[in-house]
């Protein structure tokens, strides 16, 4: 979350909780010119009445920092440029450690090899790679000859891009919502008429292509794509299936019924189109969660709602039903 001298927020840290006395937090911050973290405990039933009662059970830690527009941090252009080229990278910050100079120092690496910084902390650096090897963020403490130690590895991946092939009337509505979970959305549609950039104003990009010759590698698919067939008409979605099968998407989906996906299978087969396991694994239709959906809005919330559980590893069942803790940080 930003918090800007003249007030102004940009984002959250949680839901809403903690974000006004953050904000007052942040000013004596930005007058100190110190970074200082924040522990906000609510495992106790007193918080409720002498805290911020919000009888959350849980422990929240926040680093404050002060960051300077004109000289952005080295930790920040590494981010930023790893996402740009889709890639991934580990960062580590301090936020508690028996040398309190030391806290808010980082060290960052990425899949290329790169790497900049140091903690000071010679337990968290050596744990940066193991946290980029596995692609999961963890928070970390252990005990050291000096006192406690802490530290958050975030793992920086790139944003979810959706490519959804078929721009007709039900579209809009799935990309408009893509497009406010801040995803990079694709269109495109063999019908000039149909793939124009002023129907999906929220896209990414808005392509008219050929099904059958255009080029994959501009898709520049890897495990945070999803792709989207909608095109309504079978021998385009047969087209597109043969084409896309094999790339190394995370999501895979074909709008309609189910003995629709299973006839187009059956004719891939009967061209010699066999999908393997793991294909048929990130292969999906009918789309969507089971959320009785019928209006193309609907659709869309549902279709979005099975590729984001999906790319996160999850059933897209429901959270009551669940007995462990909904985050689940690496031991």
């Amino acid at each position: 979350m930003l918090l800007a001298a003249d007030g102004a927020v940009t984002g959250m840290v949680s839901g809403g909780c903690l974000e006004t006395d953050l904000a007052e937090r942040a000013r004596e911050v930005l007058h100190e010119g110190a970074p200082r973290t924040v522990v906000y405990d609510m495992r106790s039933p007193d918080d409720i009445v002498w805290g911020l009662g919000l009888g959350c059970d849980g422990e929240v830690r926040v680093l404050l920092e002060v960051l300077d527009p004109e000289a952005l941090p080295a930790w920040c252009i590494a981010a930023s440029a790893a996402r740009a080229r889709r890639g991934v990278a580990a960062i580590a910050t301090v936020f508690e450690a028996p040398d309190p100079a030391i806290v808010g120092r980082r060290r960052w690496v990425d899949e290329l090899g790169g790497t900049g910084g140091t903690t000071g902390l010679q337990d968290l650096d050596a744990r940066v790679d193991r946290a980029l090897a596995d692609r999961r963020s963890r928070n970390e403490t252990w005990e050291s000859a000096g006192g406690a130690c802490s530290g958050l590895i975030e793992i920086v991946r790139p944003v979810v891009q959706l490519h959804v092939f078929g721009a007709g009337a039900d579209a809009p509505p799935l990309v408009t919502q893509a497009a406010a979970l801040d995803w990079d959305v694709a269109v495109h549609d063999h019908r000039e008429a149909f793939a124009q950039a002023e129907r999906f104003p929220r896209a990414t990009a808005v392509h008219c292509i050929d099904y059958a010759s255009f080029d994959l590698a501009a898709l520049a698919a890897d495990e945070r794509t999803a792709l989207l067939l909608m095109t309504h008409h079978f021998l385009h979605d047969r087209t597109l299936l043969e084409r896309l099968l094999d790339l190394p998407v995370a999501y895979l989906g074909v709008l309609g019924p189910r003995r629709r996906l299973e006839r187009l299978l059956e004719q891939l087969e009967a061209d010699g189109v066999r999908p393997g396991d793991e294909v048929r694994r990130r292969l999906h239709g009918p789309v969507g969660l089971n959320i009785g959906s019928e209006t193309p809005a609907e659709i869309a919330l549902s279709a979005l709602s099975e590729i984001q559980a999906t790319i996160a590893g999850r059933d897209g069942g429901s959270l009551r039903g669940i007995d462990e803790p909904l985050h689940r940080w690496p031991q």
